[in-house]
């Protein structure tokens, strides 16, 4: 009965450990998940930024006024932000 009771206990131990490594991965991939979603954040606000500098015609001056204002209006923080 003893060696059946040690069996069981090492059966759990075992599950347990598991779970463990499993919690652990799961933390991995929510990490890669956000950088994933913060990369592809980057790459549309790189592709927008493309197409509005095509578009907007004028002096120097209100092109730097301009393209401060739609940052600060598009910006989104991003971790600990």
């Amino acid at each position: 009965m003893f060696s059946l009771i040690q069996k069981w206990l090492a059966k759990a131990r075992s599950f347990e450990a598991v779970y463990d490594r499993l919690d652990k991965i799961e933390a991995k991939l929510d990490r890669f998940e956000k950088l994933a979603d913060e990369n592809e954040s980057l790459w549309e606000y790189l592709d927008e930024q493309k197409e509005i500098d095509g578009i907007f015609v004028g002096t120097p001056d209100e092109f730097v006024e301009e393209f401060s204002d739609m940052m600060i209006r598009n910006m989104k923080p991003q971790g600990d932000a």
